[in-house]
């Protein structure tokens, strides 16, 4: 039984195939084109959507997307936002690790804006950085990205970079960019530089996870014992809710456990790295 267990696992590994992608957006032009460039192995199992505009005013500026009327309000306007769509072929699985972006207001423009995925339905902000760190920028609340200083003749920072756990989906994704708390409705805003970073797999994975991650990450799925065991030397693990963020950290050794007692019943995706290959897997927590 053995024997037959180690064909079907090595069958299985062999039909799939993840491969990397980037869709950049680099809005260069006059009037800025919103269309991204795909690079990578995975470009050609994924398409990369337009960027749109709802609820805002785009201005004339060119080499960046820039509009006005952002909400003076401390919070999110939802019927206002930009928006793009990455879209994976039939039979792929598109899986979104990373964002990154610059961005830039006038001396009146908005100091905050987050990002959310249709994944939850737009409920939660994706988990925000800064990386590398920038003076010019913080990461506030949760998860708000927020312009430190006051700035006559503003200029673009870099650094905001958005992390998900968006794993292994097989329908479009879609990102939506709400800027608010303006000090007047008037003042501009902007994103440039958008890289999104992701991989697309094809073959027969029927599950969201392939055999490879299954033997070495996590070895019991179906968590009863408040413990989740792992099968190697794990480093950099992270557990994810569904809502993309961040609700336990560690590394780990072979047999080794983490302590997921205090999480609520439910659906949660582990990743990590093991013998530096990058590894996810979704468990259900009973």
């Amino acid at each position: 039984m053995k024997k037959i267990f180690t064909i079907l696992g090595i069958a299985a590994l062999s039909t799939m195939n993840a491969q990397s992608f980037t869709a950049t957006y680099d809005f260069e032009g006059t009037p800025p084109p919103t269309t991204g460039a795909v690079a990578g192995a995975g470009s050609s199992n994924i398409a990369a959507g337009n960027f749109t505009t709802t609820g805002y005013t785009q201005t004339s500026t060119g080499n960046r997307f820039a509009h006005s009327n952002a909400p003076t309000a401390a919070s999110p306007d939802l019927a206002k936002y930009l928006q793009v769509t990455i879209t994976p072929n039939a039979g792929v699985s598109l899986s979104v690790s990373s964002v990154t972006f610059r961005s830039q207001r006038s001396g009146t423009g908005p100091r905050s804006y987050v990002v959310r995925s249709n994944a939850d339905s737009y409920a939660a902000n994706l988990p925000a950085s800064i990386s590398p760190a920038n003076a010019e920028l913080e990461v506030v609340g949760t998860n708000e990205f927020h312009f430190v200083n006051d700035c006559s003749s503003c200029t673009g920072q870099n650094g905001n970079t958005l992390t998900t756990a968006i794993s292994n989906v097989t329908t479009p994704v879609t990102l939506r960019f709400y800027f608010y708390g303006a000090e007047a409705t008037g003042g501009t805003f902007s994103i440039d530089d958008v890289i999104i970073t992701g991989t697309a797999t094809t073959g027969a994975l029927g599950t969201s996870e392939n055999f490879r991650t299954k033997l070495n990450l996590v070895k019991n799925t179906f968590v009863k014992s408040d413990e989740i065991t792992f099968g190697a030397d794990v480093k950099d693990v992270k557990v994810y809710n569904m809502m993309g963020q961040v609700v336990k950290s560690a590394s780990v050794k072979e047999n080794g456990t983490v302590n997921v007692s205090d999480l609520s019943k439910g659906n949660y995706i582990v990743t990590g790295t093991v013998n530096n290959e990058p590894v996810s897997q979704k468990i259900l927590k009973d």
